[in-house]
Parts: structure tokens; C-alpha cells; sequence
């Protein structure tokens, strides 16, 4: 389902900001706020729908490699920008360096509606609205889409863990085999060539190709080795940076929060959409500084979502369930551990809340905080970063993840890499192993032509 509103926005003085995936009602509800912002709106949507659909091509190219050889590459890829006009380039580039405060302070004036955006810049992003290149984030979040709808954000019904169950069911109904609570030890390699892989109980599983969607750091330094790879590759990988101040809080609550600034006065139910703790960029930019020095956020950005609107058995007749995706809590501490800070940050998201949701700290039942430190242990997300690794200018395209090694094959022959720490990066779109498959299937024919020869 997609989430409808985008984001419900409540502030401290009562009022409130609705996003909607409809532009017109984003701009109805914007005016409330700021007519001339409303007006901008519709512009900057339109400015933004623009360079996502240029940018959206490039989605589904494999990066050439940064070499000589690869010059035919890239003249192909010239192909790609006939549609774009030279202020298009200027605009793409200059979202690559500029902040997202500074760019929405070029379209907006109230403080509310720049708060209300700002948060695409910088969400599971290790940076604040005011860093140089964090408008590129917002952009990649407005690229994104749900069933033809720019920019939507949805709720799989059963979990995330239902996109995998329908991917494995395809997979199988093709011809896969699918080994569950079978950890992979190592990547075997001989003669300089992937061969298979051995698991941790010792099985070796032989094959002509190996593909990894695990992070690229533990895919290259640890599945792989240092030893099998170029000295090149090891100090590129060895500062690939996968950075995160994300922390997950989930609750179990009595009842569903409901904001002062809503009093049924505005269209829809918030309670469908996001509900967003951002009320302004000064807001956003301290959190972060509290957190690149070490320190978690005592007044933390918050974005909530109900499961139980969309699945009531989750939970007990009348009780409900919050998820929130917060920002921000560092990986390291300055001082003490999460061991003693898990509860402090749990109570600063729950106070955040409370301020624009009078009561709701009564309605919570039972925390659970997923630290940076967790995320990566239980996900495999090095550093808590949920995109495999920065999205940031010097490691994107041709230099995700590392020079030399942006067309998805690994440093090893035979070997091949297809999750987020691959272009295009982060999102729930499959992209970087959909290409990943047409480069595999491009060197099996060529293999099986060589071979015929």
C-alpha cells in the first residue's frame, strides 16, 4: 500500500503541515503556511520530477570504469544526456555540492515547509542539512517510485521480510536452490578465480560464477581476503566509508498518539502516512551536530508509522504498534556505551513526541532500540548504514564502491557484486542486482563463445 499522506508534520505552536503525493493538495496545504511557498511548491516539483526522470536512465546503466580502455563506454553513454540541455548539467551538479538547506533556501521562506523537506536529504544519511551535498540525497529519495507514483513511500503488507519470501518463491519457481541458516565462510579462489563458496560448517559449494549482495566491504575484505586482491583495491576498499547515526525505536503502545495540531481539521488520517518530527532545518542541523561529536541527539529527528492501521492482528484489541526511524545516535560514543545510552535516547524520542503529542508518553507499553551497532550486527549493514555505504558524490557511479570495480565485477574474476554499496544504492528498488544479472548473463554468453571456439 502506498502511505497517504506522505508526511503529517505537527509543530509545537499547533499547526501543522500535510504532504501529500498529489502536488495541487501539497500546495492547498502549503498555503495554509505560506501562499508564496505554495506557489514555489509547484515549481520545485516540477523542477525535481524534471531532473529524476534525466537521472532515472542513468539508474539502469552499468558505470564504466575509469580507464582508457573503457573511453567506447563512455562515448555510449553520451547517448544518454542528448535530452539534456547545459542548464540541466549545471542543475544536476550543482545538487551534487550544494546543501540541501542552502537549495531550499533558494525556493522557500517559511522555516515549517524547509524543515518538512529537508528530511529526504538526510534520512539514514551520517550528515546534516547544512553539509555540502546533501541536496543529492533528497534527490535520490524523489527518483524513487511506487507503482508509477514519484516519490511515495509504501507499506508492505506482512513486513519487509515478505519482499524477501516473494523473491525467494520466483527464484525457486525458477529453478533456484535456497539454503536458509547456511553462512557463507569464505569465497573460494583458485588460481585468481571465484570457484564457489565454503560455508561455516565446512560444505564447499563449487560454481562457474559467485555474486554477492552482501555490504562490499564484507563481501571484498572478509568473504574475499586482502591477500587475493590488487593492493589498489585494498587501500580503495579499506577507506570506502559506511557511516550511520540511524537508530530504530519500535513501541508497543495503548493507544495511537494524537498530535494538538490535530483535531480532525485537516483531510485524511495522519495515522496512514508518516508522521515527522522535523519542524524546521535549525531543528535537523542540531541533532546532527550533537552526533558528529559523539553524542546522541537529545532532541532527535523522529519519522513514525503505524503497522497495526494496515494489519490490526499485530497487536492486541486497541493496542498498536509504532515504528520510528530516527536519527541521530553515533556508531562510537564520545562517552559511555549504548549499554547506558539506549534507555536516554529511547526517552528523548518518547519526549520528542510527547511535546507535540500531549500523553503520549502514558501510552507507551514496552521499547525497542536497534543502535547503530545493532543494525550492523544483525543486518549485516556495517557501520548502521541502511544504503551499504555513503551517498555521497565520491562514491557513486563509477566510483561505487570502489574505482576500478563500478561495472559489479569484483576484483576477482568470477566473482560479482549486486547490493546497495553498488550503483545506483540505496532503496528498495533491486536496481544494482538487475543490472548486476545482465552483466553475469553478458559474460556467460561471451564465456560459452570462447569456449566454442
Amino acid at each position: 500500500s502506498i502511505l497517504e499522506p506522505d508526511y503529517y508534520v505537527p509543530y509545537a505552536d499547533g499547526t501543522s503541515l500535510t504532504l501529500w503525493g498529489d502536488t495541487g493538495r501539497t500546495a492547498q496545504e502549503i498555503a495554509r503556511l505560506s501562499k508564496a511557498d505554495a506557489d514555489a511548491y509547484v515549481e520545485f516539483d516540477a523542477y525535481l520530477t524534471h531532473l529524476g526522470k534525466l537521472l532515472h536512465d542513468l539508474l539502469y546503466v552499468i558505470p564504466p570504469n575509469l580507464s582508457a580502455k573503457e573511453l567506447p563506454k563512455w562515448l555510449a553513454l553520451g547517448g544518454k544526456f542528448r535530452r539534456w540541455t547545459g542548464r540541466d548539467i549545471n542543475e544536476v551538479i550543482r545538487l551534487f555540492t550544494v546543501s540541501a538547506a542552502d537549495f531550499l533556501d533558494e525556493w522557500f521562506e517559511d522555516d515549517r515547509v524547509k524543515g518538512a523537506l529537508a528530511t529526504q536529504a538526510i534520512i539514514g544519511a551520517w550528515t546534516g542539512p547544512m553539509s555540502p551535498g546533501s541536496a543529492y540525497v533528497l534527490l535520490h529519495h524523489w527518483m524513487g517510485e511506487i507503482d508509477g507514483q514519484p516519490g511515495a513511500w509504501g507499506w508492505v503488507h506482512g513486513g519487509m521480510g515478505a519482499i524477501g519470501r516473494v523473491l525467494t518463491e520466483s527464484a525457486v519457481a525458477a529453478g533456484a536452490e535456497v539454503r536458509l541458516n547456511a553462512r557463507v565462510a569464505r569465497v573460494s579462489i583458485r588460481a585468481g578465480r571465484a570457484t564457489g563458496v565454503e560455508l561455516e560448517d565446512g560444505t564447499v559449494i563449487e560454481a562457474r560464477r559467485v555474486v554477492s549482495s552482501a555490504h562490499p566491504v564484507t563481501t571484498l575484505r572478509e568473504l574475499v581476503g586482502d591477500i587475493h586482491l590488487p593492493q589498489d583495491a585494498v587501500r580503495d576498499i579499506k577507506r570506502y566509508r559506511s557511516r550511520s547515526g540511524s537508530v530504530k525505536v519500535n513501541l508497543a503502545l495503548s493507544e495511537l498518539p494524537r498530535p494538538k495540531s490535530w483535531e480532525g481539521a485537516i483531510p485524511g488520517d495522519p495515522h496512514t502516512g508518516i508522521m515527522s518530527i522535523s519542524p524546521s532545518i535549525e531543528y535537523l542541523e542540531k541533532a546532527w551536530d550533537e552526533a558528529k561529536y559523539g553524542h546522541i541527539s537529545s532532541h532527535p529527528y523522529v519519522e513514525m508509522v503505524f503497522p497495526t492501521v494496515f494489519e490490526p492482528d499485530l497487536a492486541p484489541d486497541g493496542n498498536h504498534i509504532a515504528l520510528c526511524f530516527t536519527q541521530f545516535g553515533p556508531f562510537e560514543l564520545a562517552e559511555g556505551s549504548w549499554d547506558t545510552e539506549r534507555t536516554t535516547y529511547a526517552r528523548n524520542v518518547v519526549n520528542a513526541l510527547t511535546e507535540l503529542a500531549p500523553g503520549f508518553d502514558a501510552s507507551v507499553l514496552e521499547t525497542e532500540v536497534l543502535t547503530p551497532k545493532d543494525i550492523e550486527d544483525r543486518f549485516g549493514l556495517l557501520g548502521g548504514n541502511i544504503f551499504q555505504g555513503d551517498m555521497s558524490p565520491e562514491q557513486m557511479f563509477s566510483f561505487r564502491p570502489i574505482p576500478g570495480y563500478a561495472d559489479y565485477r569484483a576484483p576477482v574474476d568470477g566473482l560479482y557484486m549486486c547490493g546497495s554499496g553498488t550503483h545506483p544504492g540505496g532503496g528498495v528498488m533491486a536496481v544494482p542486482g538487475l543490472n548486476c544479472a545482465r552483466v553475469m548473463l553478458r559474460d556467460a554468453k561471451r564465456a560459452r563463445l570462447l569456449r566454442r571456439r
